[in-house]
């Protein structure tokens, strides 16, 4: 990047770490909605598990029509006004810092620095980003628009709202009533699989496709404050008289971004390539945004890119890495590594590790739901995959050597199930079975004629 008059380099202050550290804070509490949700549900479940027909079909009554949904949507609203707040506070400090790092170089250019709060340009731009991103937060996790997917009767997946998926997993609660624990968990299962493993989504209606809500909150964010950084970066450029952008630099990136990265363009230059156009670097050499593999052309910062712009003097502001070290990143990329007999570039190992990721996330929201409703054969299932998944990423990480990421694991209200701990239970159950068999034998009934599973509960 730039070079002070004693030619130190001027180390770049954004990082992707430092953008996760800021946005998992607030998928997290997305997750705990989530987590409550399935909680309460599971909780019903265990109720109506427990009841005659008669008895459930009142319980089911007086759960639809002002029962724990009620709770649960202002819980979700609880954490959706925590996030909004703290938006504003993660803008503003995220613009300060980033301001802060080109303080040196006003006093290079000797201009006078004024700093952020009396910053009337860049404390507007702030705001309106800022105010985006709360919008669009919220318009995320409005009750209407979010839900689950499940398959219809047809075996099709197809989006629900929160309330009708609440009110779904109560019918099948009480169509299943009274056939016994054993019937019950298996015929309730195959739903709370399709929950857990849909996650809270949200749907947008002009489309109407449906993302995971914690995935959409985490590229909604990032994509915020990339903006924000790119668009404060004009405005400085301008301050301090730039007249060329510089493109960020990471590992492993996608092949459409891998060849433009690190690259310097005149302020016009820059507008033609991110306008899909070809355009001629400070070097005089020609460059397009490739289109990905789905033949999308993804703009600097947009669409998951996590490249960022910085502005910079031409022929003053020495870029950060030179050819030979641009080209090493996309040999170590494209090199890759071997898994299970296929070769993957480390960008496809990226890939992998986030659909790990999500998995072990699923099956953690599926033990959460199965716990809560005291389907135990469903906990046991669920704990076995996430071990699964989890030495899977692992050995994924050590044979490629990418970094984990342990935050993208975590769920809100999650608690491992020892292995022993799940036996005892099974145990217990057997032989309380085996005893109530010998009593009815004992008592000249036929327990073949009788649902032992109803008399244990």
């Amino acid at each position: 990047m730039w070079y002070n008059k004693y030619g130190d380099n001027m180390a770049k202050m954004i990082t992707e770490e430092q953008i996760d550290a800021l946005v998992e804070l607030l998928v997290d509490r997305i997750e705990l909605a989530n987590t409550y949700f399935l909680q309460n549900m599971g909780d019903s479940i265990k109720k109506i598990r427990q009841l005659t027909p008669t008895e459930a079909q009142q319980l089911v009554n007086i759960l639809k029509y002002g029962g724990n949904y009620e709770d649960i949507i202002r819980e979700i609203e609880k954490y959706t006004k925590l996030n909004i707040k703290d938006i504003d506070k993660i803008f503003s400090e995220y613009a300060k810092k980033d301001q802060l790092f080109y303080k040196q170089f006003y006093k290079y250019r000797n201009i006078p620095f004024v700093e952020f709060a009396k910053n009337e340009a860049l404390i507007t731009q702030t705001i309106a980003l800022a105010n985006i991103t709360k919008q669009n937060m919220y318009n995320y996790t409005r009750s209407r628009a979010i839900g689950y997917t499940i398959r219809d009767l047809q075996g099709n997946p197809q989006f629900l709202g929160l309330k009708e998926t609440y009110e779904r997993v109560l019918d099948e609660a009480l169509l299943n009533v009274g056939t016994g624990k054993e019937t019950f968990d298996s015929a309730m299962s195959r739903i709370m699989k399709e929950i857990g493993g849909s996650g809270l989504k949200t749907v947008e209606y002009a489309s109407g496709k449906s993302m995971r809500l914690d995935s959409a909150i985490r590229m909604q964010l990032k994509s915020g404050l990339r903006e924000l950084h790119n668009e404060n970066q004009k405005i400085i450029g301008e301050e301090i008289g730039t007249d060329g952008i510089e493109i960020s630099v990471h590992t492993n990136p996608a092949i459409d971004h891998e060849q433009i990265q690190g690259r310097q363009f005149s302020n016009e230059e820059y507008e033609k390539l991110d306008s899909g156009l070809e355009a001629k670097d400070y070097k005089d050499n020609i460059y397009s945004l490739d289109h990905d593999g789905n033949g999308s052309y993804r703009p600097i910062s947009e669409y998951n890119c996590y490249h960022y712009i910085f502005s910079i003097v031409l022929g003053v502001s020495k870029p950060e890495y030179d050819d030979e070290q641009l080209q090493e990143i996309i040999d170590k990329n494209e090199k890759g590594f071997e898994l299970d007999g296929v070769h993957y570039t480390n960008y496809e190992g990226t890939q992998l590790q986030r659909q790990l990721e999500r998995k072990i996330r699923e099956q953690k929201d599926i033990q959460i739901f199965a716990k809560a409703s005291g389907n135990n054969d469903l906990v046991g299932e669920a704990q076995q995959k996430i071990t699964q998944f989890t030495q899977k990423y692992k050995e994924l990480s050590d044979i490629s050597g990418l970094p984990m990421k342990p935050q993208r694991l975590r769920v809100g209200g999650f608690k491992k199930v020892a292995k022993s701990k799940l036996e005892w239970y099974n145990y217990i159950t057997f032989n309380w079975k085996t005893i109530t068999c010998s009593l009815l034998l004992l008592n000249g009934v036929n327990p073949g004629s009788t649902n032992v599973d109803m008399l244990l509960y």
